[in-house]
């Protein structure tokens, strides 16, 4: 990878650096919570979110495990360049019945976000555009990088009170098809050991090389992850554009 590093990537119309990919990549892993109403301990983090911008609509994917529970009106991420708290207009999940409920990707959740509602200037730019040639596994060069909030790097102090919210990022290679539809497997590249619950709904993007150079793709959302495994399932990016489409 140093080789990438030295050179420019694509990541939709920018060029950038090798070097200040991941950095650049981050605005896209969201780290939604939930507004309790509890002015004690008013907020509740749930794990991760990935946004994406699918033919001009904006969505948040990320898990029903980690959602199902709350008022989906009380689902909000934070625009991270004005520090404003933003919650979507409607949830879109798949319909549950005998024949799917044991399969993944019913676990998939979207919040559409109508960015021009919310009168923040270039919102939409924290949204990673996709396409049908930034779509994994078009142009796959063999190199992925994960993102997420893992729950044991996250703190919330009610005294001070503050926030800490550590993103994680580490790279992986494809490992195969899970034998779940549309989810696949990738081994990580770990440097540190940490547990990845809070990983779901994280960020899976990969590096695609076509004539024109490199260039940063959506491969999908991460399903689910070991507390000390190097192997995390994602759904795939195309199964996901579906779903925004709908």
């Amino acid at each position: 990878t140093d080789a990438f590093r030295a050179t420019s990537v694509r990541i939709g119309d920018l060029i950038v650096p090798g070097k200040s990919v991941e950095r650049v990549l981050q605005k896209y892993c969201k780290h939604p919570f939930i507004q309790s109403g509890d002015p004690k301990f008013p907020y509740q983090f749930f794990g991760s979110g990935v946004g994406i911008k699918v033919e001009g609509r904006h969505f948040v994917f990320c898990c029903g495990h980690q959602i199902d529970q709350f008022n989906p009106e009380t689902v909000t991420i934070r625009s991270a360049p004005t520090d404003v708290t933003i919650s979507g207009s409607r949830l879109i999940k798949p319909t549950l019945t005998d024949e799917n409920r044991d399969a993944d990707w019913v676990d998939v959740r979207a919040i559409e976000y109508e960015v021009d509602r919310y009168g923040i200037a270039n919102l939409s730019q924290e949204f990673f555009a996709i396409n049908g040639n930034n779509i994994w596994p078009s142009s796959d060069a063999g190199i992925f990088i994960l993102y997420g909030y893992p729950t044991e790097r996250q703190d919330i102090n009610y005294e001070i009170p503050h926030i800490t919210a550590r993103a994680t990022t580490v790279k992986g290679r494809y490992d195969g098809a899970s034998a779940s539809p549309h989810v696949h497997r990738i081994k990580m590249d770990r440097k540190t050991i940490f547990d990845a619950d809070g990983m779901s709904g994280g960020a899976v993007f990969y590096l695609g090389e076509n004539t024109d150079g490199y260039f940063i793709g959506f491969a999908g959302m991460i399903m689910r992850g070991g507390a000390r495994s190097d192997y995390i399932h994602f759904i795939e990016a195309g199964f996901l554009s579906l779903i925004g489409q709908s």
